[in-house]
């Protein structure tokens, strides 16, 4: 990412601040905040003038830029999020802020978990977690009408079946 200005919607990794990059990161927990705030320093990151981190919602990033004084629009050349995304309620929506702060020809890489919605058992009281994850084939498509061009879903296609705890695990 060098010269790259970052904006990172799950920054409690702190994992992307080098070769000169600009990187604001962004997360619901302040505890993830202040870890990866004392990680960057103890790091030798210029924080926060190159490395910042903000307490704040995908949802409602304009809030938490603006509480911090950074420019929501058409700031960012990338945006990252491991696994933030599975739990947002309202993807669309964050799907638009991302696209927001993306300067044009901007580009985001987006680790989520997916649902395949017509595999669910309707009849089935799913868990909450599951019931937020986004059927895998809306994502494109609603990537595609917010703007993003060249929209690519890759899938790991690891099924959740046979997924089980070992029987010498639990003696």
């Amino acid at each position: 990412c060098c010269g790259n200005v970052v904006a990172d919607a799950n920054a409690g990794d702190e994992n992307v601040a080098t070769d000169g990059a600009l990187v604001v990161g962004v997360d619901l927990a302040e505890s993830e905040v202040k870890h990866a705030t004392k990680r960057g320093i103890e790091r030798g990151y210029s924080v926060p003038n190159r490395l910042r981190f903000l307490r704040g919602d995908v949802e409602t990033l304009e809030e938490a830029f603006g509480k911090a004084n950074v420019p929501m629009g058409n700031e960012f050349d990338v945006c990252i999020s491991n696994g933030a995304f599975c739990l947002v309620t309202d993807k669309e929506k964050a799907f638009r802020n991302v696209f927001k702060v993306l300067k044009s020809g901007g580009r985001m890489a987006i680790s989520t978990t997916t649902i395949v919605s017509d595999r669910l058992d309707p009849s089935f009281e799913w868990p909450v977690c599951m019931r937020m994850f986004a059927a895998l084939e809306s994502l494109k498509p609603m990537c595609e009408e917010i703007g993003f061009r060249n929209v690519e879903i890759l899938d790991a296609d690891s099924p959740m079946e046979g997924m089980e705890i070992p029987e010498e695990a639990l003696m």
